[in-house]
């Protein structure tokens, strides 16, 4: 039986698990970057509520920012290397029921993982999942036997 379309779901939430993944290495990225630097603290300052915060240590901010683009980055990562082994086990009809487990699995925790990031992703995952563990594999006439009563 084909599995075209539960690859194709898995595919697609691939791709968009890449998003995160792109996001947060721009993040990466710019994090060191004074003049980045420089607009978040002149963002903090003409906020309304810039006496409510308080004095925001910048420091600890942009560790911040950096451990959190570097938490989406792993999570993003395993999603996608987990879509490559489902797709792995639908292709062929190999299996399904597996690869069903491990897209839900995956759509679920990793929804969570990037903090919302993924959640489009996730809902592709998830459909792909659930159709791979309905969908039923077509037997051959030729393996069913009679038995005569």
């Amino acid at each position: 039986m084909k599995r075209t379309a539960e690859i194709i779901l898995t595919v697609v939430g691939m791709v968009l698990y890449g998003l995160p993944v792109l996001l947060s290495t721009i993040l990466l990225n710019v994090k060191d970057n004074p003049e980045v630097r420089r607009e978040i603290e002149r963002g903090l300052q003409t906020a309304p509520n810039a006496e409510q915060m308080g004095a925001v240590n910048m420091d600890q901010m942009m560790d911040f920012l950096g451990s959190f683009a570097t938490f989406i980055l792993v999570a993003a990562l395993i999603s996608i290397g987990l879509g490559i082994l489902s797709i792995v086990f639908l292709k062929g009809d190999k299996k399904p029921k597996a690869a069903g487990i491990i897209l839900i699995v995956t759509a679920v925790l990793m929804t969570f993982g990037t903090v919302g990031f993924g959640l489009f992703a996730g809902v592709a995952y998830l459909i792909a999942g659930i159709v791979a563990l309905v969908r039923k594999s077509k037997q051959n006439t030729e393996d069913v036997q009679t038995v005569d009563v």
